[in-house]
């Protein structure tokens, strides 16, 4: 077969078409290699020339087996007598051959280009890492005042890396908070747990700019590479770049050439750059005054250049945190700020609709108009084009939790707080989902770790009164709400927080001295046993709310403890008649249509109580499916039991076990739905059990706020 193959080559005489050809490429080169130097040529100019002849070595080789080279043109090769005739079948094949030897060239001659200039720029990959994070740029300025600027860069260059890199890329925020401990750049990449960090400096004199910028390696300290720029202030967006894009080629096994790397924050006017960076420093304050300076720097940028995409965005972000929300600070009516932040963000998108943070504050829109599925479409964009965009990871958290998707929202958090381990509301967020998964420990740890990293924030304290009070440990609840609350006095759920456990521990006298806030009076009346003046304060709000559907829920609850059992089914099934289904079954209680159930029961309307227990059954089931841990959730299964009429062995066990997941509500005994049980002397010894835990808390309670106010004492 080889002699034949040999002989065929010699009859079709091919060597004396490809040896030719081989020393033609022998000469060109030859010939390239001398007057490149001469002419000053680029080295590509050999390479491409090298890459184009020994791409058509195919096929020449090729046409060679079927026709001879003559000065005159292809002559056709005789098969016998007669030419060998070029069909359709034999032209394909040329044309492939064709592609393919010039595809691998093309391919070889642009990985040899971007090595080469990398070189030439002496940006060839150092060090291949996974993670990153961005430090605040020192301020060198004579003055020292334009730190507003380099922590802005900071924050560009950290947005940039995670839109155009393939790497972690650590929130600016933990790395801020970090820097201002005034640890070593190689400390704060430990704590973030990042491969490298960029550190840098800045100085601005006059309406000149001038940039050191360092990547450190976190591991051993040992700077990878450094850069200074020195140009004109309305540079500082080409600076940016180009840091981003040398960071990208020196770290990935890529390149980026110049022109692909494209900061959003960039503007023709640099004043209004100095207006937006102005507006970030506010913006990262988080406190009411604050932000509503810094929508105003944002509304100035955008006066002094009408077409600045940032600056839109910005504003349309600052705008939603002043919607009057549990988590935000609160002057603009819900409504309103929706209304003003969409028409901010229809301008960003005009103008440019590949920036990550405008999909993220679309998708907190939609989560305050209750159009869930379309935020997490939103944050799912925002992530595709910025992974690293920490923040829209946590609002996909808050909206998987309204969905009850809580594996996806656990993904979520977790995601986020990788990204941005230092972050209040992260963090805080993070160690809740853990406490409500029964996941004690490792919350404890990050709210403790929260007050370490944030000692002024009251959140810290916030989490552990819920972490305490999900395991029934109703006094340090009460102690770490009380702590809450001096931090901040102003906000509303921390003090009604104190002042529902102290109404739990039966702290009547610390109750009467905390607050004269009329919603308690009934609660007061409760613990000092005075029913004639709790069923008079109740008969009054009734006359004054008649149509009020929780008001009339609130008394027949009470006649139902302490009065007259009928006038309290009345008053029961009277409210179910005026609440919506949302607030019939709020979890997680499953509340107040549980006990709308047993009322129906009582009336014998078996059927239409049955359905509502389901309901109730079901989210109950949901919820213990999804691995959260409730003792409310776990008292609700004591009276779905009793209402589907289980044994007394069932319901029996089913309190044991709310009870020892934190069950400590004082009204357990007198509960109607567990009457038929109550008196039993399985239940009494249950009952008697949390009397017993009450005492041990309220003793315990007393000794921690009379520590606490000592304390406070000595410090003024």
């Amino acid at each position: 077969m080889f002699k034949t193959l040999v002989s065929e080559i010699r009859r079709r005489n091919v060597l004396p078409t490809v040896v030719p050809y081989i020393g033609l490429i022998w000469l060109l080169l030859q010939v390239i290699s001398v007057i490149q130097p001469m002419l000053n040529l680029s080295p590509l100019i050999g390479t491409l020339t090298a890459i184009i002849l020994f791409a058509g070595f195919p096929v020449v080789l090729y046409l060679s087996w079927y026709f001879n080279f003559t000065l005159e043109g292809l002559e056709p090769i005789a098969d016998g007598e007669e030419a060998i005739t070029f069909g359709a079948g034999k032209w394909l094949l040329l044309i492939l051959i064709t592609l393919g030897s010039g595809g691998l060239g093309y391919v070889y001659f642009t990985d040899l280009k971007e090595q080469m200039v990398k070189q030439e720029e002496g940006l060839s990959q150092i060090k291949s890492v996974t993670s990153i994070a961005v430090l605040p740029f020192r301020d060198l300025s004579p003055d020292k005042d334009q730190g507003y600027i380099s922590e802005g860069i900071s924050e560009e260059l950290t947005a940039l890396l995670g839109k155009v890199s393939q790497l972690k890329v650590a929130a600016a925020s933990s790395a801020f908070a970090l820097a201002e401990q005034n640890l070593t750049a190689t400390d704060i990449g430990r704590r973030l747990q990042v491969d490298v960090v960029v550190s840098g400096s800045l100085r601005v004199t006059g309406d000149r700019l001038k940039i050191r910028t360092e990547l450190i390696d976190s591991k051993d300290g040992m700077t990878l590479w450094s850069e200074t720029f020195s140009r004109k202030f309305k540079d500082i967006f080409s600076i940016e770049e180009q840091i981003s894009r040398s960071i990208v080629n020196l770290l990935e096994d890529r390149y980026l050439e110049s022109g692909q790397v494209t900061t959003q924050s960039k503007t023709a006017s640099t004043d209004a750059y100095v207006m937006y960076l102005k507006g970030r420093e506010q913006y990262r304050k988080q406190t009411t005054e604050s932000i509503k300076g810094a929508r105003q720097f944002f509304e100035q940028a955008i006066a002094l250049d009408p077409e600045y995409v940032a600056a839109y965005v910005a504003l349309a972000d600052t705008i939603l945190l002043l919607e009057k929300g549990d988590s935000r600070f609160g002057i603009l009516e819900t409504d309103i700020a929706i209304q003003l932040a969409d028409q901010q963000l229809a301008k960003a998108f005009v103008r440019d609709d590949t920036n990550a943070r405008s999909y993220a504050i679309q998708g907190k829109s939609f989560e305050l108009k209750q159009e869930f599925d379309k935020a997490i479409s939103s944050y799912d964009k925002a992530i595709s084009i910025n992974p690293s965009l920490a923040v829209a990871h946590m609002w996909q958290f808050l909206v998987y939790k309204k969905l009850n998707k809580h594996s996806q929202a656990m993904d979520a958090i977790s995601k986020a707080y990788e990204l941005d381990p230092l972050s209040i509301s992260i963090i805080n967020n993070y160690g809740l989902e853990l406490t409500f998964r029964g996941e004690f420990e490792k919350s404890s740890v990050i709210f403790h770790k929260l007050l370490e990293e944030h000692p002024e924030s009251p959140f810290g304290y916030a989490g552990l009164a819920t972490h305490a009070f999900m395991q029934g440990n109703l006094a340090q609840s009460l102690f770490n709400w009380n702590q809450a609350s001096k931090l901040s006095p102003e906000n509303e759920a921390y003090k009604y927080n104190y002042l529902d456990t102290l109404t739990s521990l039966q702290l009547v006298d610390e109750l009467e001295k905390s607050t004269d806030d009329p919603a308690y009076n009934a609660s007061i009346f409760i613990i000092k046993q005075d029913y004639a003046s709790l069923f008079e304060e109740m008969d009054f709000i009734l006359q004054a709310y008649p149509d009020d559907p929780w008001v009339q829920f609130e008394a027949g609850w009470y006649q139902l403890l302490y009065g007259d059992m009928e006038q309290g089914i009345s008053l029961i099934l009277k409210a179910n008649d005026g609440l919506s289904d949302e607030d019939l079954f709020m979890m997680p209680m499953c509340s107040p249509a549980i006990e709308v159930a047993w009322a129906l029961q009582q009336k014998g309307e078996i059927e239409a109580a049955q359905s509502i227990i389901s309901r109730c059954d079901t989210q109950a089931q949901l919820a213990e499916n999804t691995l959260l841990k409730d003792n409310f959730v776990d008292y609700l299964q004591v009276r779905i039991s009793v209402l589907n009429g289980s044994p007394l062995s069932e319901v029996k066990d089913k309190l044991t076990v709310a009870i020892e997941g934190g069950w400590r509500e004082w009204w357990s005994e007198k509960d109607p739905i567990l009457s038929k049980f109550a008196k039993t002397p399985e239940l009494q010894s249950s009952f008697q059990r949390i009397k017993q835990q009450l005492a041990e808390q309220k003793q315990l309670a007393k000794t921690l706020l009379f520590a606490s106010d000592t304390q406070q004492t000595e410090q003024h």
